[in-house]
């Protein structure tokens, strides 16, 4: 399952005053990044279902999890939307983008720190890949689609890494760099104690998209996304030092 524990560089400062919100939407225009050559290693999959790396480990379960990780960078289609948009005020009390979005919390100020803007995304595995494993489960194969739904987490970790090496390489034509990633439902730990921000915040967090084809989208009355295998994020962009 994807790491949810972040650690600051800093501890957050700055006045308690709600931030203003700006009123001018400055977004730049959605982008889309498409991850090539996603690898999923089998010795991952059972690392995380709990085998040693010097277990003994049955040839039927090695086999299966080397049919799954396959089956799995066979059946991901990854793909991410995402866009840059200035912030207008960032204080211990939260975040506001040009937009007007406010994101409540004091994580913010922790990590965003001489950041002038953020790139907001949404990335997913695709359509077909839950359908893969909905099919597995349905054929009564359940080790199969156990496998199959770890080998997918590890595929989102793998996705996020390259759309970080995508996004960092635009950042730094224009003089920037990027902070951790940040992501409603995430926990960070602020002087000590853990500070979560929000899955609440996810109808927010896709409305700074509008009307762009994104790679998934929120169950109605829900902060759940579809397909399953789909992740937000945000990092903050400041001057390269």
């Amino acid at each position: 399952m994807p790491d949810r524990s972040l650690t600051p560089a800093r501890s957050a400062s700055g006045d308690d005053r709600p931030p203003s919100a700006g009123t001018n939407d400055a977004r730049g225009a959605a982008g889309v990044f498409v991850p090539r050559g996603i690898e999923i290693s089998p010795e991952r999959v059972l690392r995380v279902m709990g085998y040693r790396q010097d277990a003994p480990i049955r040839a039927p379960v090695r086999r299966t999890a080397e049919a799954m990780a396959a089956l799995a960078a066979t059946a991901a289609t990854p793909a991410a939307a995402y866009r840059r948009v200035p912030i207008a005020g960032c204080t211990t009390e939260g975040l506001v983008l040009s937009t007007g979005t406010f994101f409540r919390g004091p994580t913010f100020a922790a990590y965003l720190s001489g950041c002038d803007e953020v790139a907001v995304f949404v990335l997913s595995l695709g359509g077909r890949f839950d359908s893969t494993q909905k099919n597995l489960t349905a054929g009564g194969q359940t080790l199969e689609a156990y496998m199959l739904e770890i080998a997918g987490w590890l595929g989102i970790e793998e996705a996020t890494r390259h759309f970080r090496v995508h996004l960092k390489a635009e950042a730094r034509r224009d003089g920037l760099a990027l902070t951790r990633r940040m992501a409603p439902g995430y926990t960070s730990r602020i002087d000590g104690r853990k500070v979560e921000w929000l899955l609440e915040d996810q109808p927010r967090f896709f409305s700074l998209f509008d009307e762009t084809a994104l790679p998934a989208r929120l169950l109605e009355g829900s902060c759940a996304m579809t397909p399953k295998m789909s992740r937000t994020g945000l990092y903050g962009l400041h001057l390269a030092q």
